[in-house]
This record gives structure tokens, C-alpha cells and sequence, in this order.
């Protein structure tokens, strides 16, 4: 074990990136919002909002717009009229859904695995 005093600037800057990342990313509803995308993809919004039971407008507009910022997922304005608005997942948010299915996987597994202990 590494003590406090040993670990150098590089470490303490790769931390804070690492937990301001993790921060971000579990934000209430961002899990969700990268499950339905992976649903079906490219998607739109109101699709997207039907596929997260309880989520608000606002809070997939703003889950939305902090995963475009962070370049997991990008919008498309397509010119029709109406315009037409569609997300896909970027290269960078595929490789995360990837890291969250396994994810959801592991739950999915120990979830099932406990509930038929507590049967028995």
C-alpha cells in the first residue's frame, strides 16, 4: 500500500480526473439515458423519454446536452420541417456502453443469483 505522502502530483491530477469523470457519469438518470439509447439507435427524443419510465423533459434535455458535451453521444438536426432531431452514440460512448452492459450484466447476474437464495 502506497502511503498518502508518497503519492506524487501526477497521481493525486489522474485521481481528480478519474473522480470528477465517475461523478458525472452517475448522475441520476445517465445510466438510463445511455440504456435507452443502446435500445435502438439513432434515436429521438420523445422516443428516448419513452423508453426511461419517470423521467422529466428537463432531466433528459440536460442528461442529453452533458452527454454531448463530454462527446458520448452527438445530436443530428436533420432540415425537414419540422426539423428533426436524432442522438447516436459517438466512438467514445459506444466503447462506454460497452463498460455499462457489462455492468448491467454483473447486476442482472447477482440480482437473480440473490433473489433465488432468499428463496431457498
Amino acid at each position: 500500500m502506497i502511503k498518502s505522502s508518497e503519492i506524487d502530483q501526477q497521481v493525486l491530477k489522474e485521481c481528480e480526473v478519474i473522480t470528477g469523470s465517475l461523478n458525472d457519469l452517475i448522475k441520476r438518470w445517465t445510466f438510463p439515458v445511455i440504456h435507452g439509447l443502446s435500445l435502438s439507435v439513432p434515436a429521438r427524443f420523445n422516443e428516448l423519454k419513452r423508453r426511461i419510465p419517470g423521467i422529466s423533459s428537463a432531466s433528459l434535455t440536460e442528461r442529453l446536452s452533458e452527454l454531448e458535451k463530454r462527446n458520448i453521444i452527438s445530436r443530428t438536426v436533420i432540415p425537414e420541417s419540422p426539423p428533426r432531431v436524432e442522438y447516436t452514440f459517438t466512438r467514445k460512448g459506444w466503447e462506454l456502453y460497452e463498460v455499462i452492459d457489462d455492468l448491467e450484466k454483473w447486476v442482472m447476474r447477482w440480482n437473480i443469483a440473490e433473489a433465488d437464495q432468499e428463496k431457498d
